[in-house]
């Protein structure tokens, strides 16, 4: 049954009342967490982010360098590139597991809400995880660098390093969700994550170097982190433009073409 042909539902508490955008994004939070695999996987992120912590803390701790919040929060750059990605993909295709999406899209306004209620909680899960990270390594920095004015040093570069650290993480998140978008099929949007971060950047550089900052996926996160190195504004909106913003465009487009 096409949805054109379902009429408008009529849900308790008002004539033709329709949801509402923030119990969209609560369902689609729920959706994500509401599996015992779903749960698994954020377990599983969440012992690997204490694994990495922990570790660099004892590797530092050996060598004798000094344990800081922004050099624990920041070793764990490669968990946080394929990390984040992961809940985005999650959140942009968990109806494939669920199968309920089209069955409220005549309770819709429209469909854009729903595909940007799906982007909203994957972010709110991704800097849930990230803001985790961000505890851990405050009690570790407290408890391994020290008291006194070392503990002062312990968290100096902390502004920074929350800012930088947030907008990794929604970078990252967005990487996913773009690619999910397009792809549509959660297997095959994970192994593209994948190729494509550990793989596809150093065949752009190792081929392509002059026009790799055009084409890398990672040019926005090396804009972030500034230095004499850091791409130009030309650079940052070609590689936003062609794995985030295209990818995000195909998704939209078949969101709302799709037959319910």
């Amino acid at each position: 049954m096409s949805q054109h042909t379902l009429q408008p539902a009529t849900v308790p508490g008002g004539q033709g009342r329709r949801i509402g955008f923030s119990r969209l994004v609560a369902v689609e939070i729920r959706k994500l967490v509401d599996t015992r695999s779903s749960l698994a996987i954020f377990a599983v992120l969440a012992v690997i982010a204490v694994a990495l912590v922990v570790g660099f803390a004892v590797v530092s701790t050996g060598q004798g360098t000094s344990i800081t919040f922004a050099s624990l929060a920041g070793s764990i750059g490669l968990f946080t590139a394929l990390a984040m990605p992961l809940i985005g993909i999650l959140g942009m295709t968990s109806d494939s597991a669920h199968r309920t999406t089209h069955v409220y899209y005549p309770l819709l306004r429209g469909r854009t809400g729903q595909f940007w209620a799906k982007v909203l909680a994957a972010a709110v899960l991704a800097v849930a995880l990230q803001l985790f990270v961000f505890l851990l390594s405050a009690v570790v920095a407290a408890a391994l660098g020290g008291g006194g004015t070392a503990t002062g040093g312990a968290f100096d570069g902390v502004g920074q390093e929350l800012l930088s650290g947030l907008a990794s993480c929604l970078l990252s998140m967005l990487f996913g969700v773009a690619l999910a978008a397009a792809i549509r099929r959660t297997a095959l949007a994970i192994i593209t994550v994948i190729l494509v971060s550990l793989v596809g950047n150093g065949l752009i550089l190792t081929l392509l170097p002059d026009a790799s900052g055009y084409l890398s996926t990672i040019t926005a996160m090396s804009a972030l982190l500034g230095g004499p190195e850091a791409p130009s504004a030309l650079e940052v909106v070609s590689s936003l433009t062609l794995w985030y913003l295209i990818p995000l465009g195909i998704g939209w487009w078949i969101t709302e073409r799709s037959e319910a």
